[in-house]
């Protein structure tokens, strides 16, 4: 269950400010009449210094709520400003890591084309061998014992 917060919009503050000055206003008229009343011999309501109570408190509650909205708002802003910063920082940390890896596939890029042109003098070497043994030009050895021919004298 998530918390919940009372936000109160400015516009509504100002109406209950004004709804609580019309109150005390007509609190202060009524005080007076009751105290014509009480010169006349008539009972005075306790009601309004309980209705005065009653606003304070409310007036109060309000204050209370007012104060834990904006530190709750306070704290969102310190964990909006923790979050830009650590994506500040994985944002150097990307751009750092795509040039290393930039730098790492340009070696493995050389040392890979060193291999094919190491791969491609050999297999030339190997296939200059094999056309000059087959042209003659490279003997292939003398001791080779003379080819051995049998005549038939009739």
């Amino acid at each position: 269950m998530s918390p919940t917060i009372k936000m109160t919009s400015p516009v509504n503050l100002f109406f209950q400010e004004a709804h609580a000055t019309m109150t005390c206003d007509s609190l202060s008229t009524n005080t007076a009449r009751d105290k014509t009343d009480m010169e006349q011999g008539g009972v005075a309501e306790a009601a309004p210094q309980d209705k005065m109570q009653a606003l304070r408190d409310q007036v109060d509650e309000v204050k209370e709520e007012m104060k834990i909205n904006v530190e709750r708002v306070v704290e969102r802003g310190e964990k909006g400003l923790d979050i830009l910063d650590t994506a500040e920082k994985m944002k150097k940390e990307a751009e750092d890591f795509k040039k290393t890896s930039r730098k790492v596939a340009r070696a493995y890029w050389w040392k890979n084309a060193k291999l094919v042109v190491f791969i491609v003098v050999v297999v030339l070497i190997v296939v200059l061998i094999i056309i000059l043994l087959a042209t003659g030009v490279i003997p292939v050895s003398a001791s080779r014992p003379p080819a051995v021919t049998t005549t038939i004298k009739p």
